[in-house]
């Protein structure tokens, strides 16, 4: 496989049938427009890295729509790092042609007021997709992610799993939602949501909700909301590792369902670092 290349923001792109690409989008949002659209052909398989970023606090509108063809396979990941008090809202849609696989990713570690919505249309028989989502807001941040995955013809199949934590004064929402249409027979459907709340003040709110319109369909949802366990933290103790240590031990770790599912271990690595530097700023 070729070496990811990089792509202009705000760009339409096309990835021939049969084909196997990598593109990383680089969007500095003082400058780009952080707009995408990416048809995928026939058999093609391709992974996206965008990268939100930026040195100055100005609001942001992002959006990406994808088109995946028959039996394509896409992985898109965005990893947004924007700085304090930033306003962002984004909005990405995909919809997936019989025997496509879609993969979203979702780190949302930056910024100020943060809404982020994923759509996903399922319009092909044997269509699979995932959606794997972090957010983290510490301080006075706040973070609302929107997720919904529409099984609108029978035999496709989804996942969706986010991890949140906030701390300090951090402010979140998650509404999950799974629809199953009139006829979409033998959809398989799962989503679950864990949050883990560091600190008193610290909120995070969870919704997931099912609207099951069929027979013959497996779906469930969950979430916890909870604060970190005294018994796990004891446990790290008696082993010889301060509290602090085991506190940062457990929080990371906690992570790791929704982190797995990112595609290579460099940009798994480089979640898990991002994760540690707003914990240790959390912390401050």
């Amino acid at each position: 496989m070729a070496s990811p290349s990089a792509t202009a923001p705000g760009s339409v792109i096309e990835i021939a049938p049969g084909t196997t690409a990598e593109r990383i989008l680089d969007y500095d949002v003082a400058s780009d427009v952080p707009h995408t659209v990416i048809h995928v052909g026939d058999g093609a398989r391709v992974t996206i890295v965008e990268r939100l970023h930026g040195a100055s606090a100005v609001p942001v509108a992002a959006s990406t729509e994808i088109v995946a063809g028959e039996r394509s396979s896409v992985s898109y990941t965005v990893l947004e790092t924007l700085p304090t008090g930033t306003a962002v809202t984004s909005r990405r849609t995909s919809r997936a042609a019989a025997g496509a696989q879609v993969a979203w990713n979702v780190a949302l570690l930056g910024g100020g007021t943060m809404s982020e919505e994923i759509v996903v249309e399922q319009d092909g028989p044997g269509v699979g997709s995932e959606i794997a989502a972090v957010f983290f807001p510490v301080g006075r941040e706040n973070v609302q992610l929107t997720t919904e995955v529409r099984h609108n013809v029978p035999n496709t199949a989804s996942q969706t799993v986010v991890r949140s934590i906030a701390a300090g004064r951090g402010r979140g929402r998650y509404f999950g939602n799974i629809r199953i249409a009139p006829h979409a027979h033998g959809s398989e459907a799962s989503l679950r949501d864990d949050t883990l709340l560091i600190g008193k003040d610290a909120r995070i709110e969870a919704i997931p909700a099912l609207e099951i319109a069929a027979n013959d369909v497996k779906a469930f949802h969950g979430a916890t909301v909870g604060a970190i366990d005294e018994e796990h933290i004891f446990y790290l103790m008696s082993r010889g590792i301060e509290r602090d240590a085991a506190e940062k031990l457990i929080a990371l770790g906690f992570f790791e369902p929704a982190i797995a599912r990112f595609p290579g271990e460099n940009l798994r690595a480089e979640v898990r670092t991002l994760l540690e530097e707003k914990l240790a700023g959390a912390r401050r």
